[in-house]
């Protein structure tokens, strides 16, 4: 199983879980088999998204439509100020 890790910085939680939530239901068709979000205790606007997928070509794949022009477009609607941060981890 591989984890891809996201985190970024949002101008107002809940519209951005706003969203977020709207999304949740077609993750399992990008391949997402699990999901959590974190927020941070000391920054409220400072959230962690974590999806689980079979392979890494389904993380890498996923990855690599996050970051096209209209998902970028969507992520900046949703209040996601700053660079976000991915990374890929293999579960053990």
């Amino acid at each position: 199983m591989f984890t891809l890790l996201a985190r970024h910085k949002v101008e107002d939680f809940d519209k951005w879980m706003a969203l977020y939530e709207t999304q949740r239901g077609e993750l399992a068709a990008l391949g997402v088999t699990g999901e959590a979000g974190l927020r941070s205790v000391v920054d409220g606007n400072d959230v962690v998204v974590l999806h689980e997928f079979e392979t890494q070509d389904a993380a890498e794949g996923f990855l690599a439509m996050a970051q096209q022009a209209d998902m970028q477009e969507m992520l900046k609607a949703a209040g996601i100020v700053g660079p976000v941060t991915f990374e890929i981890f293999a579960n053990y």
